[in-house]
């Protein structure tokens, strides 16, 4: 599970040269053609047919052709047997193409940039939101008929991720939203009530674990030079009320207070206060939930949903029986209880021929009774809100009923074009003020006025 978001984060740069190289030579349409009907994990192509994949496979019959990664949960053909009821039920026969994310954004990027007309339903990455957008690359889902009730049923994290403009772009298929657990044992051995709910709780209590030796560190979490690292710097600022950006786009990270009480409160926690793990600087997703795993730290800020089982799986941890997961996120007030989202979704190509029929297969397996037959079967997180109420999951996963007291305060990554720039230069300069090398309102002007340059 691991390896794949980091693969997946370092494919995004190669994607977007690719795109950009696509788009300026003006390249025609794709020479790749349909894939064999059988749905595949690998991410060598398969076996073509004679004809586009989103043409009628015969003559009258209805047909399109789906292409997403495989849920990182699905270990039982979950989403191929669901598709085949799909079919059953609605008469459109559907070419489901399953592959490894990377294979995926290398095949949807190209086909969009090549105006081609291969795929009726893509994998939608909330990195590309901003990008697809500004290329007219998708269809607005918004005047088809069930739209309003999915955007007003689902997390509207999820919705506002792949919404801009003021149009619906995206149906969230995956639910990769981020959450606050804790280790209770530790804070009751401190004599802590219960977690804490603002960041000056964070570092109070600690301090408490570190002085009564419970606890080497507060938290550990991933401050690297890399994609990583610009996720969780950017859930800080969020939950300090901060932001990179004005409602308007423009620039005020050199400005906004969030920003600067963010970063400072950082630098620090690991310099002066010594509550923060120094290894936050060089550490990874995997090296931090393995930390947290072996008992040195009591708090986990934004950990993905899958912490809570290998926490409590003894042949992977020492604190099993000690989780909880908190009914609020980290924040400075009641406004800023923010987690992280970084969801990916289905969305209908513009050039699809078969638009209506793509919507019907994203209808049916973004429906509620759908959701829940995919968190039963596969303990997948689901994207629907009434769903963190249900009675059935509860008894399964009595834990998420918190996990959707947080979601409803999910935030995604900035929407810019030029995100990967971006990234590049807050992951260099963030590390330069939090490993003390420069102040944090120099570092915060060098920022803005690098980001400058490249919104010239």
């Amino acid at each position: 599970m691991l390896k794949s978001r980091f693969v997946k984060l370092f494919t995004l740069m190669t994607i977007v040269l690719l795109v950009a190289s696509l788009i300026l030579t003006g390249c025609g349409k794709s020479s790749e053609t349909g894939d064999s009907s059988k749905s595949t994990d690998s991410g060598q192509p398969a076996q073509q047919d004679t004809q586009d994949s989103g043409s009628q496979a015969t003559s009258g019959e209805q047909k399109i052709t789906v292409l997403l990664p495989k849920h990182e949960m699905d270990t039982k053909g979950f989403w191929e047997k669901e598709t085949r009821q799909f079919e059953s039920e609605s008469g459109v026969k559907v070419e489901l193409i399953n592959m490894a994310w990377e294979n995926v954004a290398e095949r949807v990027t190209q086909e969009m940039a090549a105006g081609g007309s291969s795929y009726d339903v893509v994998e939608f990455d909330n990195a590309w939101v901003a990008k697809f957008n500004k290329n007219n690359w998708l269809e607005p889902l918004d005047g088809y008929e069930g739209a309003d009730e999915i955007k007003n049923g689902l997390l509207s994290g999820l919705v506002n991720k792949f919404s801009i403009g003021g149009k619906f772009y995206g149906v969230a298929w995956n639910n990769d939203t981020r959450f606050f657990m804790y280790n209770k044992k530790m804070l009751e051995d401190a004599g802590i009530s219960k977690p804490p709910k603002t960041w000056a709780e964070v570092k109070e209590y600690s301090k408490i674990l570190q002085e009564k030796g419970i606890a080497k560190y507060g938290f550990i979490d991933a401050y690297p030079q890399s994609q990583v690292g610009v996720n969780e710097i950017t859930y800080a600022i969020y939950s300090f009320g901060g932001n990179y950006f004005d409602e308007n786009g423009n620039l005020i990270i050199a400005s906004d207070p969030g920003v600067k009480n963010a970063l400072e409160f950082l630098q620090k926690g690991l310099n002066e206060d010594k509550f923060i793990d120094p290894a936050s600087l060089t550490s990874d997703y995997e090296a931090i939930a393995n930390v947290f795993f072996k008992g040195d730290t009591a708090f986990f800020l934004q950990a993905w949903p899958g912490v809570y089982a290998y926490a409590n799986d003894p042949s992977v941890s020492q604190i099993v029986g000690q989780i909880e997961v908190a009914p609020y996120a980290i924040g400075v007030d009641e406004k800023t209880n923010i987690v992280l989202t970084l969801p990916e979704a289905m969305a209908i190509p513009a050039t699809s021929k078969n638009k209506e029929n793509a919507w019907k297969y994203i209808r049916y397996m973004s429906s509620k009774e759908f959701d829940k037959r995919k968190a039963l079967e596969i303990g997948a997180l689901p994207i629907w809100k009434e769903l963190y109420n249900d009675p059935d999951l509860l008894k399964l996963y009595p834990y998420w009923e918190n996990f959707g007291k947080q979601a409803e305060n999910a935030r995604g990554l900035p929407d810019i074009t030029w995100y990967d720039q971006f990234a590049n230069i807050i992951q260099v300069e963030v590390q330069n003020i939090l490993i003390g090398q420069t102040s944090v309102e120099d570092g915060l002007k060098s920022i803005e006025e690098q980001l400058k340059r490249v919104m010239e």
